[in-house]
């Protein structure tokens, strides 16, 4: 035996019309308010620490002068025993 309600369609489309005007409200003028961003104390740390990261500069210009003027003098000495044993350090993995 087949039970069916004729209306049973109708009232579901009845349904979602109401339900769909009732989320949308009829004033559509724009926000009388404005938007607000509140950051977090985490968020305020961030941005001051990237600022001061972006005051340094990439490049230690002292540093590069003095570098420059003991090749020029001769008396910059590099140990390579020291480099190797650095660069083997690091391509090996930790054993922590």
């Amino acid at each position: 035996m087949k039970i069916t309600d004729s209306q049973t369609p109708a009232k579901l489309i009845k349904i979602s019309d109401n339900r769909a005007a009732e989320s949308h409200p009829k004033d559509s003028s724009p926000a009388r308010g404005r938007d607000r961003v509140s950051l977090s104390p985490q968020a305020r740390e961030l941005l001051k620490a990237q600022k001061a990261l972006a005051a340094i500069p990439d490049v230690r210009t002292d540093k590069v002068e003095e570098i420059k003027a003991r090749i020029a003098d001769g008396t910059y000495r590099i140990d390579s025993d020291q480099i190797a044993a650095k660069m083997i350090r690091e391509a090996l993995p930790d054993d922590d």
